[in-house]
């Protein structure tokens, strides 16, 4: 039976061991939450500051490699019109073979849609190959002689022909007799292009996606769309507008028709999205790369799941670890109060035979320093009460 002491005891161990524990446990669960959430605060942070750079550096680079392929096509464009400027002056006629087989060379290595000639007052005058509709393009050469400022080779950007087929195209400016001049335009279709501009959305990032405004905001080029990617020019989609959000709006009008170059968020079509832009400025371009928002936190959702198990594992762990010390505390308490109680109830029952006139009787050791001491001290009471009887009784 336990006694009051030892009751104590064991009370007060086990309560200061869970005290102790308590205190540990609450800080403990603090500073996992802490850490936790500065780690996943440190890791967006990082994740943010790596997607920006890469969401910037993406579309600056696809804008290099898209001037480069248009580079390309206005520089063949710039010397098969000289070829057939030299063919006109020096045959003083236009010879349809001749467009026939430039057409065959370029076509070898760029995907052109068509050659057309047109005279100084914008009428078609020879085109191969002769099926294709270029109506589109009479009205720009027409454009061109009002203006009078025209280039050696001038740009007409994607435009949606009469026929459905989408083109863009350069127009080179030939001088022939009595320097008159002489239009002609190499019309391209955009296929190449669409490839181009199709590999945005590889991995790592499938939901990645490149979109393309022309100088006037008008969405030419946007792959979610599930028609033609052009049939955007056709519904005049204005990201200017905003309708559009105004958010998209502001950074198409105050930042990628302005020339800048940076990352934004901003909603469309009810979808959250991260953006880096940046603008072409020879073609009136604004390049546009998105990464949905949902995408970019998914890593961190998934991490966060993990350290939500892994914490939830610790804290369980810890949970048993913190029984077992109780467990431990109360078997040590009632070690320890048998060590100090069993003493202490030994001396008492000394002094009780002392008392009732036993001197006979001993006290066992009990290998407690203190213990002993109040033993010793017992023993030489008992030797001095026996002494004093036997005194009395000789």
């Amino acid at each position: 039976m336990i006694g009051k002491l030892a009751s104590k005891i064991i009370v007060y161990t086990t309560s200061l061991v869970l005290l102790v524990l308590i205190i540990f446990s609450v800080s403990s669960i603090i500073t996992v939450v802490k850490l936790k959430r500065y780690s996943l605060n440190k890791v967006e942070a990082v994740f943010r500051k790596n997607s920006n750079e890469n969401l910037e550096r993406k579309v600056t680079s696809y804008a290099r490699i898209l001037k480069g392929d248009m580079d390309a096509k206005k520089s063949v464009s710039f010397m098969f019109g000289e070829v057939v400027e030299k063919f006109v002056n020096s045959k003083e006629r236009i010879d349809y073979q001749d467009i026939k087989n430039i057409y065959g060379e370029i076509s070898n290595v760029l995907d052109l849609r068509d050659i057309s000639l047109f005279n100084s007052k914008g009428q078609l005058l020879e085109e191969y190959p002769s099926f294709e509709e270029v109506s589109n393009l009479s009205v720009f050469v027409k454009k061109l002689i009002k203006r009078t400022n025209f280039h050696k080779i001038n740009y007409f950007d994607f435009h949606l022909n009469k026929d459905g087929s989408v083109s863009f195209s350069f127009v080179y400016v030939a001088r022939i007799k009595h320097n008159v001049p002489l239009f002609i335009a190499f019309d391209y279709n955009p296929y190449d292009f669409y490839s181009l501009v199709k590999t945005a959305q590889l991995h790592p990032y499938s939901q990645k996606y490149l979109w393309i405004i022309n100088k006037e905001g008008y969405l030419i080029y946007d792959p979610p769309t599930k028609e033609h990617p052009l049939i955007t020019l056709l519904n005049k989609v204005n990201l200017e507008n905003p309708k559009n959000g105004k958010a998209l709006a502001s950074i198409v009008k105050n930042y990628i028709l302005k020339g800048k170059t940076g990352v934004a968020r901003y909603t469309f079509r009810g979808v959250d999205k991260f953006v880096g832009y940046t603008y072409i400025k020879e073609f009136g371009w604004g390049l546009g790369l998105t990464l949905p928002v949902d995408t970019f936190y998914k890593p961190i959702k998934e991490l966060n799941k993990d350290i939500n198990s892994k914490t939830t594992f610790t804290l369980a762990l810890f949970g048993l670890f913190s029984s077992i010390v109780v467990l431990m505390a109360i078997t040590t308490s009632l070690f320890i109060a048998k060590r100090v109680v069993d003493p202490i109830n030994n001396t008492i029952s000394v002094i009780e035979s002392i008392l009732d006139g036993d001197y006979n009787v001993k006290i066992p050791e009990s290998g407690m320093v203190e213990i002993d001491k109040l033993s010793e001290a017992v023993s030489r009471l008992v030797d001095y009460f026996e002494k004093s009887k036997n005194s009395k009784e000789g």
